[in-house]
């Protein structure tokens, strides 16, 4: 089981590899991402910075770094074509539109032959719609 993976999005300011690595997997919903800015600029011990987010949300990074004081910034930018507007219609979509018991699912994505794969808890694909 994971429990927490349809938890509503909750970025921190990562300062241990364990921390970044409870962060990895496929998020299926829209991060705020830009809300721990302001403790970034505000801890002194924060020199470098890794900023993950979707395509909009990098454009409004790059325009505030700068205002960081930051001496070292690295971006890592995703592809938001999957991603849900909220973890609440993420759920809906596997439920209700593909019929797939959204605890079962470990991640999905959209296919260019414009059908959705599911990878499930027990390993197996499924197709999906």
């Amino acid at each position: 089981g994971g429990g927490r993976r349809f938890a509503e999005p909750d970025p921190i300011v990562a300062r241990t590899a364990e921390q970044v690595l409870r962060g990895r997997g496929v998020k299926p919903s829209l991060s705020p991402n830009l809300r721990v800015l302001d403790e970034v600029r505000d801890d002194p011990n924060v020199r470098r910075l890794l900023f993950c987010g979707v395509g909009c949300a990098v454009q409004a990074f790059r325009a505030v770094q700068d205002d960081l004081g930051l001496d070292e910034v690295y971006v890592l930018g995703t592809n938001c074509a999957d991603n849900s507007p909220t973890p609440q219609a993420s759920r809906s979509f596997l439920r209700d539109g593909l019929g797939l018991d959204e605890s079962r699912v470990k991640a999905y994505e959209f296919m260019q032959d414009f059908r959705v794969h599911a990878k499930l808890d027990d390993g197996d694909p499924d197709g999906g719609g």
